[in-house]
């Protein structure tokens, strides 16, 4: 295999790159598509055997992880987290041009199984035209999501070929023996132990809501728990006097939001017995109060509950071994460069 990685003389500055990529997602006009035609957005990324791999279908096929990369991250940490999403992209781009390549070699001396994969294809293709009610509706749906049919039909009849030799050259190989995943069960046991859980209610005075007045304060706190004692209801008198977040909500807390109490305050929330009330407890932003709903201890998963999740665990790890190994000795001999992107 000869792999390199250079730069391409006269490409878009991959800072300008980015930028044009946000752009693609974040708007669908016709604006947008006549800016990345005035870019080099349909440079070549890679190059494997006679075919190639461009920025426009690097983009393309990255579009879901960037769309949700939006959602999550802002400024640097979303630059550094696209230009990661398009790398990654673009490997698995060679990775799959690798695999047609050699789907190709053996089905095209394969006639039967070929007549397999047309007839796998065309199955996959009448049932989707009749989830949507017909021929013309499925081909209005795909133009209006910017998808060439005959287009679409070629990678999926490529994915069907792909998926045959990947069912008979790693996931057919793919053994998980007991004894290992016993093994990693007694070499793994803290992965096992449920900690402790602790659902419960708060009402929270905050003294920011009283003036900073922590006298003033303190005294609503007494009255709640005064109020409390006397047997009133807990999430009643937290929808009344709580000025906590989940105060409309009777001030119920999840467990995981528990697990996130500062440590002072969850030291002695998980003292607290079933339906057990604490002490009227100071914090820097006010006094609160927690009553505990429900409390699970601490315990060890036994092996027989947890064998389903080993094996899919070493299934998916066992998986992925052998197919980086697979591709790793099908790219031996192919001409392969990857065009670095960067100025």
């Amino acid at each position: 295999m000869v792999k390199k990685s250079v730069k391409q003389a006269g490409t878009l500055p991959y800072s300008a790159f980015l930028s044009i990529v946000f752009a693609l997602w974040m708007s669908a006009s016709g604006a947008v598509a006549n800016e990345l035609q005035k870019t080099n957005i349909n440079a070549i990324r890679a190059v494997v055997g006679d075919d190639i791999i461009t920025q426009n279908e690097v983009v393309k096929r990255s579009a879901v992880a960037i769309r949700e990369a939006q959602e999550r991250y802002q400024g640097n940490e979303l630059n550094n987290k696209v230009e990661e999403i398009l790398k990654n992209t673009l490997d698995e781009l060679v990775d799959r041009k690798v695999l047609i390549k050699e789907a190709q070699r053996l089905f095209g001396t394969n006639e039967a199984g070929m007549k397999d994969v047309e007839k796998e294809l065309d199955a996959f293709v009448k049932n989707a035209v009749k989830n949507v009610g017909s021929l013309s509706k499925y081909y209005e749906i795909a133009e209006s999501q910017g998808i060439n049919p005959i287009e679409k039909k070629q990678e999926l009849k490529e994915d069907f070929m792909i998926d045959k030799i990947m069912k008979e050259n790693v996931h057919g190989k793919v053994k998980i023996q007991p004894k290992l995943m016993r093994r990693y069960y007694d070499e793994n046991i803290d992965e096992f132990r449920q900690k402790k859980e602790v659902q419960l209610r708060h009402i929270m005075i905050k003294f920011s809501a009283h003036n900073n007045n922590k006298e003033e304060t303190l005294s609503i706190a007494q009255k709640v728990q005064k109020y409390i004692k006397n047997g009133d209801d807990f999430a009643t008198l937290a929808k009344q006097y709580s000025e906590g977040s989940h105060a409309e909500n009777g001030g119920m807390w999840s467990v995981e939001e528990v697990n996130e109490l500062r440590k002072d305050l969850r030291d002695v929330v998980y003292q607290l017995k079933d339906n057990e009330v604490s002490d009227i407890m100071e914090s820097p932003i006010g006094y609160h109060i927690f009553k505990v709903e429900l409390t699970k201890p601490e315990k060890m998963q036994e092996y027989e509950t947890v064998q389903e999740e080993i094996y899919k665990k070493l299934y998916r790890e066992e998986t992925a071994r052998l197919k980086n190994q697979y591709i790793s000795s099908l790219k031996t001999g192919i001409f392969i460069k990857v065009i670095n992107g960067n100025p």
